[in-house]
């Protein structure tokens, strides 16, 4: 049977995605909350493998859609020409190694190059891991998880990301595009504006923004728009 190479091609292209079985790492500290970013419903992201399950649109050729839902995902070291580079990663003497390995997500479980019809079944599955569900199960042992969905859900419907890029891809069809932009501007702001009042009133650590709101809007990439 193939053995892995440990050349860590997969994790170098970026971390896996959570699955609900993975919230028992979250709770016992094996991963930490602030290693997570949420992929809000909306965002493009490469739907690689998931069938076309996660996607709202047809994938592009670059198998780059719409979000039809929103994902937890460890967030990338963010830099050099892979910005979503697994932050577990670690390499000495060309070998690669996880630098969780013994609790790792059932993503990195599942995936080996030379077989991926394991972890192409577990992502058409679709049993990802929401925020809703993590802050529930958190409610035992962290008194604001219940704040944090909260405003988990107020900022959704305050800054949908949908809503975002719809908004760009008006730009390309309306003859108003000064009303459009400046629509587009409110948004950003009152993105930031959340996010700074969260962080004022303690109810977040600027660490866990990530996770609990999402990438701000304005970071966000815009494919084809």
């Amino acid at each position: 049977m193939p053995e892995c190479r440990r050349c860590g091609q997969c994790c170098r292209l970026g971390g896996p995605t959570l699955m609900r079985g993975d919230a028992d790492r979250l709770l016992d500290g094996s991963l930490p909350l602030s290693a997570l970013v949420c992929l809000r419903r909306g965002e493009w992201a490469r739907h690689d493998g998931s069938r076309g399950t996660t996607a709202d649109a047809a994938p592009r050729g670059d198998n780059l859609a719409p979000l039809a839902r929103e994902m937890l995902k460890l967030a990338g070291a963010g830099a050099g020409p892979h910005p979503w580079q697994c932050p577990y990663l670690r390499e000495t003497a060309g070998q690669a190694a996880c630098a969780i390995h013994e609790s790792r997500p059932l993503q990195c479980r599942a995936l080996f190059c030379e077989a991926p019809q394991a972890v192409e079944d577990l992502l058409a599955g679709g049993d990802f891991l929401s925020r809703a569900e993590l802050f529930a199960r958190l409610a035992p042992v962290e008194p604001r998880a219940s704040l944090w969905r909260e405003l988990a859900e107020a900022h959704e419907e305050a800054c949908p990301a949908g809503g975002y890029f719809r908004l760009w891809q008006d730009l390309a069809a309306t003859p108003n595009v000064a009303a459009v932009r400046r629509e587009l501007a409110e948004l950003e702001r009152y993105d930031e504006a959340f996010r700074q009042l969260c962080i004022e009133r303690g109810a977040l650590e600027p660490e866990l923004l990530p996770l609990v709101l999402g990438r701000p809007l304005r970071d966000l990439s815009r494919p084809g728009v």
